[in-house]
């Protein structure tokens, strides 16, 4: 059976009993109505109590996502402005740290995101994730260069192309502070924490 399928059935069930309590509420004499009046609440807390469980898992399990992608762009952040990044960084042939993904694509991979309600983070997301695989793939490259044929002045270019002023590492940088941005704003606004993730 699918899961839409037993979920159906769940619902169905306590709707009718639901029902059932109600009527049997209505029809019973006035002194005999506790019992139905129990069974009725009983039945309502537990068809609110699996929305109210699934609204909770869902926020939790969205908040450690979000959570998981800020430590990871905190400590890309810090590679970047790291040593091996910065304009006094020692000349030569050099292996250079790669940045980090892996939260983000966990939060892709586990759904922990809603796109109606996520969407503007969501693209934000896929660019930064693009952009560390062209950073990852661009040092892979320029490594790979460096250690083969490359002249002491060809390595010396490479270096300064990672550092200069308008290089692709500062808009790697400036891509990365938005995202920082967007989720620092997500933070200081009560309401997008408190929204239900299952509208």
């Amino acid at each position: 059976m699918t899961r839409i399928g037993i979920t159906i059935a769940t619902f169905g069930a306590l709707a009718v009993a639901l029902v059932l309590g109600v009527s049997w509420f209505v029809v019973s004499d006035a002194g005999e109505r506790w019992e139905p009046a129990v069974n009725t609440l009983a039945l309502l807390a537990g068809i609110t109590g699996i929305f109210a469980e699934r609204w909770a898992a869902q926020r939790e399990r969205r908040q450690q996502a979000i959570d998981s992608i800020e430590t990871e762009l905190a400590r890309n952040r810090e590679l970047l402005d790291g040593k091996a990044f910065s304009e006094s960084a020692a000349s030569g042939r050099k292996i250079y740290p790669r940045l980090f993904q892996s939260a983000v694509d966990a939060a892709f991979a586990s759904g922990a995101l809603s796109p109606r309600r996520d969407g503007d983070l969501i693209d934000l997301l896929h660019n930064w994730r693009g952009a560390v695989g062209s950073v990852n793939r661009r040092l892979e490259l320029t490594e790979l260069l460096m250690f083969t044929n490359a002249s002491a002045e060809e390595v010396e270019q490479f270096n300064q192309a990672l550092h200069s002023a308008g290089s692709f590492m500062q808009g790697v940088r400036s891509q990365l502070d938005e995202v920082r941005a967007y989720l620092g704003a997500m933070r200081s606004e009560p309401s997008s924490r408190i929204t239900s993730p299952l509208r």
